[in-house]
Parts: C-alpha cells; structure tokens; sequence
C-alpha cells in the first residue's frame, strides 16, 4: 500500500510554487503582499475543509492560523477578482492529484480502466441565472450543474465540468475528449446517445448503458423487434440476444435482459407515476410494463463479460451516486454562502479543490483487508487540518502529518463489518469466480 508521506511534495508543491505562478500569470496578484496567491488559495481551500459552511470571518481566522491576519473586507476584495485563478487551480488538481493504482480485481482489471459519468444539480443565487439558468418551474432559476466523470479502478477524479442546470445529460462530451482504448465506459440513460456509443466503438473502448426503451430495435439481420411484444415471448427471468440499434446508425450490440422482483416493478411504478403528476402527465401502460425488467445495451463480447457479469459490472456506476451524496452531506457543496457572482463562484472551486485533493489523500486506501468508509475518512481529514496548515511550509513535517493521517485511516477509517448486505467491492470479489 503506498505511503502517504510520498504524496507531501506534490500536495505542498501545489499549494505553494504553483499558487505563486499561476497567481502571477493570470494577474491575480499585482503588488506584493503578505495574501500571497498561495496563502489565498490555501485559506479558502483549508477554510472550507475544516468548516464547510465557513463565513468570511471563520476564513480570516484560517488565513490568522496561516500567519497572515486579513480583514473580512480585505478577504472579499481579493474574492471579488478570484474566480479565474480558483479556476485555474482547479484544472491543476484535477491534472496533478491522480494515482495510477488500481483495484485489484481480475474481472475489471482486464479493462484499461472503467469511467463513471453522471452529474448533479447545485442550486444557486438568483443573481446565477443568466450564466447557469436553472429549470425554472419546481427547480431554481439559478443552477448548475456538475458532470463527473469518475476511474472507478484507481479512484481518479478523470473530469469535472460546469454546465446551465438545464442542460440536459444527453449534450455532456467530455468523456469522449480523450477516450482510452481498452476502457469501459458505463453510464445511465441520461447519457444515452447513439453516436456517441459508436464514437466509443470507433476508438476500441466499450460502453455499458440502460437501454431507452424509445430506440428502434432490430435483429441482428435487421428485421424490426417491438419491445415490450419481445419481452413478453420470453418467459426466462434473465436473457440476452444480439441486436441493432437505431433507425440510422442501427448499431450493433448485446441485449442483456433482467426481470425484476414484483416489489422492485411495484416501486419504479409508484416513482413513475409520481414524476408523472408533477408534470401533469399520465404514464402510458406500455412505460408501465416495461419496468417489469432492466434492460442494458454493451459492446464488450460475451468472452470478456457474462451476462451475470455485465449486471454486476454495471452496479459500479453506483458509486458515483455516493460521491454526489458525500460532497453534499459531508463538503456542502450544494450550500453556499454569499449572494453574488464571485463569492458563490470562489467557494464552489474551493470547495472543489479540497474535495479533489481528499480523494488523493484517500484512493490509495480504499480496499484493503477491511474496506475504508469515505465519510469516516473525510472527518479524519477535516479534523486534522489544523495540522495539516501547520506543517504546510516544512516538508518533512508535511510528511509526517501525511503518515499520521495514513495511520488513523487504517485504525479508525474502516466500514464497520456487515451482516446482511455486501459493499459493492464485496459483491464484485465475491463473484470473481464468473471471471475465471
């Protein structure tokens, strides 16, 4: 397992030579001053670590434990111009902070790596609305919303991008910026495109999607299928056949085919129709009977992933469900602070920096003996950051307090033992005989 002293050049590199020249270089720092660029980023970066709903004044008291007193005024007038270098910074974590340490799990390791895309919704201040316009109507005027892409092998921040609220999913490209061959790419049916699953084809990568039940299907030799005519010919709880997709690209892929239980059916049914009566609509008795069953669409053959394997596989995207959740529950990435533009803007990459460098500080621990529980890990590292601002500036103790860190998460940052349901690792090493 990697010693976290090895990561204190990096982490203190950062926070300090690269703050200075990109601070410098974006002209965020015009005259000289004891509120370096360095001392700013890290006075909101650890601010909001240690208080995630921290105000202006518990900040002057992070920049004070820095050894540069501010005002509340001082502090809001660099805020006020601080947007492009918070900006920039970030960019530089998501390059800097990335392991190449992945799982240990035979089944998935024959993929070059597995990218998980979703996104989530922060409201914002109306003075927000005309660069992130919400949805409007139940939503906030004001919004954004956060595309992540997640490299579930090595625990990797790959991409994080802004978007309007209502931008739908269906428009998000950054994965496909720079696909890796080799590499599985699962997403739900808000990223379900056509071309760009062909796109991933093209580039010797796999995706794994639920399939819109709205797309033409077709055989293999191209005679038209009617959905839910061809489920119900299949009495079999769980199927797969090869099919075309599309009335243009018509793209070839597996079918793989799940019946639910009655109570899972029973469940989407009642939320179906609760989505329905918010938009004064009525679900249509075919949407209805379609939940009867789960429905994927993949590239990857049959040699590399079972059908079992392919639902298995696809329980992964779950986590970035609970990265969502965490950065909301544990980071308040969805309250803040302030009114206006640049206030709001600062604190969401601040927090967004501290989140990436976390999970730097963490994926090297994720599974070892006993599995690490990010939530207790994430306290550990809010509780200790005094610790961490105090050694900041001396490399060898910044190295010591990243050990310390390593030793409380291993003594006191593991999931506490299950008895009745398995962690999705679990699952995953649990089944690795289907990938003999």
């Amino acid at each position: 397992m990697l010693d976290l002293g090895t990561l204190a050049p990096q982490i203190q590199t950062f926070f300090t030579q690269t703050a200075q020249k990109v601070a410098r270089s974006i002209g965020f720092v015009e005259r000289v001053s004891k509120m370096t660029g360095a001392m700013f980023l890290q006075t909101l970066t650890f601010g909001f670590l240690d208080e995630p709903e921290a105000s202006l004044s518990e900040l002057i008291e992070t920049s004070r434990d820095l050894g540069v007193p501010i005002t509340k005024q001082g502090l809001q007038t660099r805020i006020e111009k601080a947007v492009p270098f918070l900006q920039e910074m970030f960019q530089q974590a998501l390059t800097l902070f990335r392991h190449e340490l992945p799982l240990d799990l035979k089944g998935l390791n024959q993929f070059s790596a597995i990218f998980l895309t979703d996104s989530s919704t922060v409201a914002l201040p109306p003075a927000l609305k005309d660069e992130f316009p919400g949805c409007g109507s139940d939503g906030s005027d004001a919004a954004d919303k956060i595309q992540l892409t997640f490299e579930f092998l090595c625990g990797v921040m790959s991409g994080i991008s802004w978007q309007a609220g209502r931008t739908p999913d269906q428009s998000y490209r950054g994965e496909l910026e720079a696909i890796r061959p080799g590499a599985l790419y699962v997403s739900d049916r808000g990223y379900f495109v056509l071309s760009r699953f062909r796109t991933l084809a093209e580039h010797l990568a796999y995706f794994l999607s639920r399939f819109d039940a709205k797309t033409a299907l077709f055989t293999i030799t191209g005679v038209p299928l009617e959905l839910l005519t061809w489920l119900r010919t299949h009495a079999e709880p769980q199927f797969e056949q090869d099919v075309l997709i599309g009335t243009q690209e018509r793209l070839p892929c597996r079918m793989i085919v799940v019946r639910v239980p009655q109570e899972v059916a029973d469940e989407r049914r009642r939320k179906a129709y609760e989505t329905a009566r918010r938009k004064g609509r009525t679900p249509s008795a075919r949407h209805l009977e379609l939940m009867n069953w789960s429905l994927f669409i993949t590239n990857v053959p049959a040699t590399m992933l079972t059908l079992r394997q392919v639902v298995t596989v696809y329980s992964v995207r779950w986590q970035i469900k609970l990265i969502f959740k965490l950065w909301k529950s544990e980071c308040a990435l969805d309250r803040v602070a302030g009114l206006r533009r640049e206030r709001v803007l600062s604190e969401l990459y601040a927090k967004l920096i501290g989140i990436v460098v976390m999970q730097f500080l963490l994926a090297p621990y994720r599974v070892g003996e006993r599995e690490l529980s990010v939530v207790k890990v994430v306290h550990i590292i809010q509780h200790h950051v005094p610790q961490l601002i105090e050694h900041l500036g001396h490399l060898e103790q910044l190295t010591g307090a990243l050990q310390d860190l390593a030793e409380r998460f291993l003594q006191n940052g593991m999931k506490d033992k299950r008895q009745k349901r398995l962690t999705t690792y679990q699952e995953i090493r649990a089944s690795e005989a289907l990938f003999a």
